[in-house]
């Protein structure tokens, strides 16, 4: 699936500038043509639906992963010493490798679904606590 995806997008690549240039011309020279625009609204159109759909899949996959009770260890400068916990949410922010905590927080995502409890043994946020419990 990622494969046609990064095709369809190469493709697109290659053609948008002679795409927009022949656009472009037809406002210029007023001489509209609906096939033109319908043409490259529905290649954009196919090509955000299938992007849209598979990140619903990269996001479902990633959710499937993370702890149920979204607590994660915080990553950043005391990486080697996890001792603070904070909470992502329900559907967390990712941010590259991490993700991003209620409080801001980069927290690293290591734990997973953690049936161990190694997150629960970590100290809470406390900006977490608080923001979870108002």
């Amino acid at each position: 699936m990622d494969h046609r995806l990064i095709d369809r997008l190469r493709d697109l690549h290659g053609s948008l500038g002679t795409d927009i240039s022949f656009v472009t011309r037809m406002v210029e020279d007023d001489a509209p043509r609906a096939d033109v625009l319908r043409d490259l609204g529905e290649r954009l159109t196919e090509l955000g639906t299938a992007l849209l759909a598979r990140s619903d899949d990269v996001d479902a996959d990633v959710l499937a992963k993370l702890p149920d009770d979204g607590w994660l260890p915080e990553a950043g400068e005391r990486h080697r010493a996890l001792i603070v916990a904070h909470h992502v949410g329900d559907r967390p922010l990712r941010c590259g490798r991490i993700y991003l905590a209620v409080c801001g927080a980069p927290c690293f995502p290591f734990y997973g679904r953690d049936p161990s409890g190694r997150t629960a043994r970590h100290e809470r946020c406390p900006a977490c606590r608080d923001r979870l419990f108002r």
